[in-house]
């Protein structure tokens, strides 16, 4: 699947990851607090090792990348949907808004939403998950205004420095493949 289609969606436009989120990408994936939110891995990644961490999704039969834009058009964030089940029908998602600017002015909802949408209408999965660290209420705040539900916390899951870190396991199924009972 490799690179993300050009996707509108209110004041947030999906677009393939190109050029122009190199730079600023691997600025926001070093900063601080978003390490800290995000990452087991809290030291900072060198130009090769963004490039490897990207690239590894990029060429991914079953990943999607998107490169995440506002209404002006500027970079703001890195989209992911990873491991794209095409027979049991499901897929991770994994976004970071990296402008600060841009930060709780719900653009981190609009990026979800669309993401999500495409990976039920485009990418054909029945579930999606996310998997937020526990210390990120933000982030467990935004998938729940997108629909996703807490299905549970996995305990100690990462070890980061020198303790472990639960996070929380969240999930939405898709709304067409819902049954009443």
């Amino acid at each position: 699947m490799a690179n993300g289609t050009r996707v509108e969606s209110g004041r947030v436009v999906l677009c393939p990851f190109n050029d122009a989120f190199w730079a600023p990408g691997r600025r926001w994936y070093n900063d601080p607090e978003i390490i800290t939110l995000t990452s087991d891995d809290q030291s900072e990644l060198t130009e090769s090792e963004f490039r490897a961490t990207i690239e590894a999704d990029l060429t991914a039969d079953h990943s999607v990348v998107f490169g995440i834009r506002d209404e002006n058009e500027d970079p703001i964030g890195i989209g992911i949907l990873r491991n794209i089940d095409p027979v049991h029908g499901g897929g991770e998602l994994h976004i970071t808004i990296g402008e600060r600017r841009c930060w709780n002015q719900g653009y981190g909802a609009e990026a979800i939403s669309a993401m999500r949408d495409y990976a039920f209408e485009v990418a054909g999965c029945h579930k999606v998950l996310s998997t937020p660290f526990l210390e990120n209420p933000r982030m467990i705040r935004c998938l729940e205004k997108c629909g996703f539900e807490r299905e549970g916390t996995l305990r100690e899951a990462l070890k980061q420095g020198d303790q472990f870190i639960d996070i929380v396991l969240m999930g939405l199924i898709n709304p067409k493949d819902v049954t009443v009972s």
